[in-house]
């Protein structure tokens, strides 16, 4: 089953535009069963990290080239104009 976590560091005191420009790999064996989900915390060294939004999606929806992709709170509603603007590529899917 396919079930990967990753990471990117967090940006010290810039909740408003952060940017990380980092890169994410993921080895995927089972594409038609794969979601991926984004997830922004708000860091916090002295206490456990706050969930600020998120967006799950299925693979088989997304599409390479620049996205913006739009936070949800726990309950599912939107958070304008919260997002993350992201590059997608796929490789190897046939």
């Amino acid at each position: 089953m396919d079930q990967a976590k990753q990471e990117t560091r967090y940006i010290e005191n810039n909740g408003f535009n952060p940017v990380w420009y980092d890169t994410l790999r993921f080895t995927i064996h089972t594409p038609e069963l794969a979601m991926v989900r984004f997830v922004v915390e708000d860091y916090d060294k002295t206490s456990k990290n706050d969930f600020v939004g998120q967006y799950t999606l299925p693979l088989s929806c997304m599409q390479q080239g620049y996205r913006h992709i739009h936070l949800l709170s726990k309950d599912g509603t939107s958070i304008p104009p919260s997002s993350l603007f992201v590059h997608i590529r796929i490789t190897g899917l046939e």
